[in-house]
């Protein structure tokens, strides 16, 4: 931490404070600048005098932000009393402001923002509930259970929990009493609260939202319905820096109000005055969500939030789009443009907070979903969603005609043994992606890795339509194969080998834990079987994909193979190329 003060006792002081709670403290030197100390330094926090912002150091935060090296930093700006608005618009872009008296409650809750401390969860039960523990801890979640409400009223350190979740049947009074009791306390007041409660009354589950709490969580408390809740409602920020967001709006009150309230949920912000500053502070900072007004000068909202949606790189980021306008045609139009929420001028605090935090949880979902489907098979999905919408049974398997491709590098554990671990992952990865792009581009669907192997299938429901597409994916991998293994620090060469049947598609495992769409049969047996006969670099094919397209492709002489766990030999062919 950097001291910067024009008054060298209190800024003295104030660096006490804050070593007396295990900050390493420095303080600004003359005749260096401040940036330079802040760089060398590997600061990660600046507190600033709000006088030391004028004449020289004026743009001190302005200037910061646009430095990659400061871009985290985190800047509280320290004053003797509440600021005024001229102020207030000098420190834009400041994370924070700490205004006397400097208390130890104040610089603890300073230093959990800046330091990205892990949120406190303060657990009030008098039971064990030790999966609900463990899986908060394994979040991420700074996890401290009390067994009663006394003690928590009686506690006079000066930490406080990020927010509480109260059981709501305590030994010593009421779960409902309890909140009355935080909300009159000076310490607690502010905290969000949640109850949890183990039944399932009306009555009792009505009281407790007359209490104004965040939320309930029912029994089991451990379920991935109340995890996600409590994230949802608490989120914590990405590792090694804090959560930003933007706010891009022409009027000064509106911008202020709404940056506030992102300061109180421990947000980073950035503001802008039009759509073009936003932008522009969308490619400096990237935040990680955007409140756009939609009449602007300059860049309106709409055509802000196209500029966003059309970049590869911020198409992901929620945006909420606050404005007089919200016709049912204005909320098709933001569907359309990826608009997360609309929020319609006026509006109350907590409406906004609501905001905020249903386009949060809906960015996180849709991220979730992308981030699951690159680890199943694009027909897993699809027989979720059956299984989800007609109930269809987890245990039933279908009988249909495929082909299958499997495919494997040569001499792969000799490479494991030459080349570090990190080496081994590159190759493989870059080997992976041109492999399966070869194999998307034919219509395959990327069963599994197993290692280093790839397992495709191949279901349009047309047997040709199929073999033919897994043949030609298997040419173009070994032609792709060529031309990365010009420029690869390792040659790779592969086998693949190609069966079409029957086979059996359906979920495997165990329904109560973790299922698997898989495919199993004695044409995957086969296929299989074929990888490891063929020829290096090359392709091997069974004579029912050959018959199946054999006016399409040439292939080598008809050759038996013995396939372990077969009696009989199987025919099949290496492939020499299309025609």
């Amino acid at each position: 931490m950097l001291i910067a003060s024009t008054i060298g006792a209190v800024a003295k002081s104030l660096g006490g404070l804050c070593g007396k709670h295990g900050a390493a403290v420095s303080y600004s030197e003359h005749g260096k600048t401040l940036y330079a100390q802040l760089i060398d330094g590997r600061h990660q926090v600046l507190l600033v005098e709000i006088n030391f912002i004028e004449g020289e150091y004026r743009d001190l935060i302005a200037k910061i932000r646009s430095k990659d090296q400061l871009r985290d930093l985190f800047i509280i700006v320290y004053a003797p009393d509440e600021l005024s608005k001229s102020e207030q618009a000098r420190i834009n872009g400041a994370n924070a402001i700490l205004t006397s008296p400097f208390t130890d409650i104040k610089i603890l809750t300073l230093f959990k923002r800046a330091f990205s401390l892990p949120k406190q969860c303060l657990f009030v039960s008098p039971s064990s509930h030790e999966e609900f523990s463990l899986a908060l801890v394994k979040m991420g979640y700074d996890f401290k259970q009390v067994n009663d409400a006394n003690s928590v009223l009686e506690d006079d350190s000066p930490q406080v929990p990020d927010f509480l979740i109260v059981d709501f049947n305590l030994p010593d009074m009421s779960g409902t009493d309890f909140v009355q009791k935080l909300r009159e306390n000076d310490r607690f007041k502010r905290i969000p609260i949640m109850i949890a409660y183990e039944g399932r009354g009306a009555g009792e589950i009505e009281e407790i939202l007359k209490t104004g709490i965040e939320d309930v969580i029912l029994s089991p408390f451990a379920s991935a319905q109340n995890i996600k809740q409590i994230q949802d409602k608490f989120p914590l920020p990405p590792k090694g820096r804090r959560l930003r967001a933007l706010v891009v709006d022409d009027s000064p009150t509106i911008r202020d109000l709404i940056a506030s309230m992102f300061k109180e949920l421990d947000y980073q912000v950035e503001t802008a005055e039009n759509g073009f500053e936003g932008y522009k502070a969308v490619q400096r900072n990237k935040p990680d969500i955007i409140t756009s007004d939609y009449d602007m000068p300059v860049l309106n909202g709409w055509e802000f939030c196209t500029e966003v949606r059309d970049h590869e790189d911020y198409k992901d980021i929620p945006i909420i789009m606050i404005t007089t306008r919200a016709t049912e045609l204005d909320l098709k139009k933001g569907e359309i443009l990826g608009v997360s929420a609309y929020l319609a001028k006026p509006f109350a605090k907590d409406t906004l907070k609501a905001a905020v935090e249903t386009a949060i949880s809906n960015a996180r979902t849709k991220k979730e979903q992308e981030t699951i489907a690159k680890f199943v098979a694009a027909d897993t999905l699809n027989a979720v969603s059956s299984m989800v919408d007609e109930h269809q049974d987890a245990g039933m398997g279908e009988s249909k005609h495929i082909t299958v491709l499997f495919s494997d590098i040569c001499a792969f554990s000799s490479k494991c043994e030459r080349f570090s671990a990190r080496k081994i992952i590159n190759l493989l990865n870059t080997y992976f992606d041109l492999m399966v792009e070869v194999l998307s581009q034919n219509n395959a669907i990327i069963d599994k890795f197993i290692g280093d192997a790839i397992v495709a299938r191949f279901d349009s429901g047309d047997p040709a339509t199929d073999a033919l597409n897994a043949v030609r994916g298997a040419w173009g991998m070994c032609r792709e194969l060529e031309r990365f293994n010009l420029d690869s620090f390792e040659e790779v060469q592969s086998r693949i080998g190609i069966n079409s049947g029957e086979v059996i598609l359906g979920n495997l495992g165990c329904q109560k834990h973790r299922l698997e769409y898989a495919m199993i049969g004695d044409n995957v047996n086969i296929g299989q079987r074929l990888e490891s006969s063929a020829p290096k670099q090359g392709v091997m094919i069974s004579e029912s994909t050959y018959n199946l397209i054999k006016d399409h492709i040439l292939v080598g002489e008809r050759q038996e193979i013995e396939v372990k766990g077969k009696s009989e030999k199987v025919a099949a062919y290496v492939l020499e190329g299309l025609v």
